[in-house]
């Protein structure tokens, strides 16, 4: 039997640039645009996303994510305190207590549940900003899942410092650091090639669309599943990352053509490579590390 190999694709749907300090696209026409060419891409492609999606966005797309939901996408939140509501707050997510995270992600989820009409059970916060705190935060306010961790950023400007921390797919310790327990919180990290430095060093080459290039790509995905197969990681998986920054509809979108080759190569590098390949969302990754006690 083939060992199988997780695949998550990911969006981060920021709030537009004019009311977003860390970034967002031109226009809620982009955005749209953005996220309609994205799961058109993967659905062509049999492929699955989880969309990160800030409150504000979800209101903005509500019909719009309502039906890739029933298309078997799944709906979580992502947050930039920076850009939430009236702009009031001013620091990364990792730059506030652990009372204060709580205050911060209950008021968030509220306005996304409000546009959404349910409660989100996954979460990435910006930049992965995190601290100490941040996991339990997120398990005191419902979250059970998140893509929270960069496992090879360090950062400080964005309260961003995870480099050296465990980089696989697991359940979070009890005492909330980034290594593997049984807290039912599971963590999968967006993947990454460890031998290639970006953002002045400060940063490992991230499974990002929008960054590198296609051979990066390739040679990361390369890496990280013959990585897991020889380290007998017990749940492998990829997780790439974009945003809605980009119009994926748009056939001459350099990122468009990026994301083409990248899905077109995960199923040929895993048939290649003897591997099941299994498109999933980050929830229903979560039910099945569960249901089998993996």
């Amino acid at each position: 039997m083939k060992e199988k190999i997780y695949v998550i694709f990911t969006m981060d749907c920021e709030r537009i640039k004019k009311f977003s300090p860390p970034g967002g696209p031109e226009t809620w026409r982009v955005s749209e645009r953005a996220i309609e060419g994205f799961s058109e891409i993967l659905l062509d492609k049999n492929l699955l996303a989880t969309f990160f999606i800030v409150p504000q966005t979800a209101h903005q797309h509500r019909g719009l994510f309502l039906d890739l939901e029933k298309k078997g996408f799944e709906l979580g939140m992502h947050l930039h305190p920076q850009s939430f509501d009236g702009l009031r707050y001013k620091d990364y997510l990792g730059g506030y207590s652990l009372e204060k995270q709580i205050e911060i992600l209950r008021e968030a989820a509220n306005v996304w549940r409000e546009a959404l009409g349910k409660t989100p059970k996954s979460f990435r916060p910006g930049n992965f900003s995190a601290n100490d705190s941040t996991f339990r935060a997120l398990y005191a306010v419902g979250f059970r899942q998140g893509s929270v961790s960069a496992p090879e950023r360090e950062i400080p400007e964005y309260k961003a410092v995870w480099r050296g921390l465990y980089p696989y797919a697991h359940h979070v310790h009890p005492n909330f650091r980034l290594i593997p327990g049984n807290l039912d919180f599971y963590e999968v990290p967006v993947t990454e090639d460890w031998d290639k430095r970006t953002w002045q060093g400060k940063s490992a080459m991230e499974l990002r669309i929008e960054m590198g290039n296609i051979e990066d790509h390739f040679s990361t995905i390369n890496k990280r599943i013959l990585d897991m197969r020889e380290k007998k990681i017990p749940v492998k998986t990829l997780v790439a990352v974009t945003h809605n920054f980009f119009d994926y509809k748009q056939r001459r979108e350099p990122r468009r053509k990026v994301l083409e080759k990248v899905t077109d190569y995960l199923w040929e590098s895993a048939e290649k490579l003897n591997f099941q390949l299994c498109p999933i969302t980050l929830s229903n990754l979560h039910k099945i590390v569960d249901e089998e006690n993996i």
